[in-house]
């Protein structure tokens, strides 16, 4: 019998919990039967070039479970945070069915919170679903509107919310992608804006179909890439300087892993739209010092014009320059592809609120980051049994006056409720044992 970390082979071959890749001597064999059950939440080509490619000062390691015909039918991966090594990520998360993949998320906690195989500190908080960094694909969508998710969002079973749940995390934050009318939007701005524009603030736009969008991908190839035209590098650069010491931000992803992982990941969803990416994307600049202060990332997806994301330095960000190139962008969409309607893409509460505010209600799509509670729910109950406990001794030795407070801990357990805590401490006490025996791609497309 092969064993790591708790998870097995049986006699017979079938593998009765979920497997670690690092007990697997094909790594490839692994890393495809992985991919194949990622179709919906994310790429298969991401996941494939995520799993092969190491992230400098980053411990990973993913789990497939599989049925009694050996088909694998759920998978997670969880990893340390490159910029807090304190902080881990459970993600890259897709399951056939609920039980299973509560079972793939308890095993890639379970390794956080004991430092993998003794490889690092324990970490105190455990955040997910987050695809390896947060540069990529995270969180779940809680929302019950009908209307499908964009390319750059999670998309995934509604069942997969409890899965999260029962593995013992709850919500830590909300984002909001917020969908408006063209029209009413572009008035909206335009109200707000009463003519304002770029010039008189010294800035100008310049569109990234004017760079080498293309070559900046592959700059070892390119070696007569000037500056200007490297557009990766500028946008790296920006990132950093804009979103540096923001929470949840992974300043440790290196310019290369950015340039071959998430451009390349853009590029090749078949959602967007190439050609609308580098005419609707620009930079903004300072003509006079040729400066970059802001970018604003945006494509076109059916009839939608996708906002994903809009930067600007901290001089300039209580001006009006960000709504003007907002404003540029959206007109542009309108009369250059046709757009009828556009997104803000996961924005937090404070930036959906100003966009309604100058667009008029919207319809929300709502994406919530999990974190994982210290403890399990038996645990918790016990805790709040014995604060109870502590707490009736306390009023049975101490005189008090009258008091018109209900405590609910002293409200009768059902039976089902009863049955339900005998069932999650067995769970518990059966997680005990096991560590009591424990030992210790496919290319991404180009331009």
């Amino acid at each position: 019998m092969l064993t790591n970390l708790g998870y097995s082979y049986n006699d017979t071959g079938r593998i009765i919990a979920p497997l670690p890749l690092s007990a697997v001597y094909d790594k490839q064999q692994f890393i495809s039967q992985f991919v194949s059950l990622h179709q919906q939440s994310t790429q298969p080509i991401l996941v494939s070039q995520l799993l092969s490619t190491p992230l400098a000062g980053v411990h990973c390691e993913y789990w497939i479970l599989y049925d009694d015909f050996n088909r694998p039918i759920a998978c997670a991966g969880a990893n340390t945070v490159m910029s807090d090594m304190s902080v881990g990520y459970v993600g890259l998360f897709e399951a056939k069915e609920q039980k299973a993949g509560v079972a793939v998320l308890r095993a890639a906690t379970e390794w956080l919170r004991r430092g993998g195989v003794r490889q690092f500190e324990p970490v105190r908080q455990i955040l997910g679903p987050v695809n390896l960094t947060t540069w990529l694909q995270y969180r779940l969508r809680v929302d019950t509107d009908r209307t499908p998710s964009m390319s750059f969002e999670p998309r995934h079973p509604e069942f997969y919310q409890e899965c999260f749940a029962q593995a013992g995390y709850v919500k830590a934050v909300d984002y909001y992608t917020t969908f408006f009318e063209i029209n009413q939007m572009i008035a909206g701005f335009e109200r707000y804006l009463k003519g304002a524009q770029l010039e008189s603030y010294g800035m100008a736009l310049q569109p990234w179909n004017t760079l080498d969008f293309a070559a900046s991908l592959n700059p070892d190839r390119n070696p007569d890439l000037s500056p200007e035209d490297n557009v990766a590098k500028r946008v790296y650069d920006l990132s950093i300087v804009l979103f540096q010491g923001k929470e949840l931000f992974d300043e440790g992803l290196s310019r290369e892993n950015h340039r071959q992982i998430v451009l390349n990941d853009m590029i090749s969803r078949p959602e967007v739209d190439n050609a609308s990416l580098l005419d609707l994307s620009w930079f903004i600049v300072e003509p006079s010092t040729g400066e970059d202060i802001g970018y604003l990332a945006a494509w076109k997806e059916g009839e939608t014009l996708v906002l994903k994301t809009v930067g600007f330095v901290p001089k300039v960000r209580k001006s009006k320059v960000y709504a003007i190139a907002l404003l540029e962008t959206i007109k542009r969409a309108r009369a250059v592809w046709g757009c009828t309607r556009a997104a803000g893409a996961l924005m937090n509460e404070n930036s959906s609120a100003i966009s309604e505010y100058l667009s008029g209600p919207a319809t929300r799509h709502t994406y919530r980051l999990y974190v994982h509670r210290p403890t399990t729910f038996a645990d918790a109950q016990d805790s709040h049994a014995t604060a109870a406990n502590k707490k009736t001794e306390h009023a049975q030795a101490t005189p008090v006056m009258t008091s018109h407070k209900t405590d609910s801990s002293s409200i009768p357990l059902s039976n089902a409720q009863r049955q339900r805590q005998q069932d999650l401490r067995a769970q518990q006490n059966h997680r005990m044992k096991l560590l009591a025996q424990r030992s210790q791609g496919r290319p991404m497309a180009r331009l």
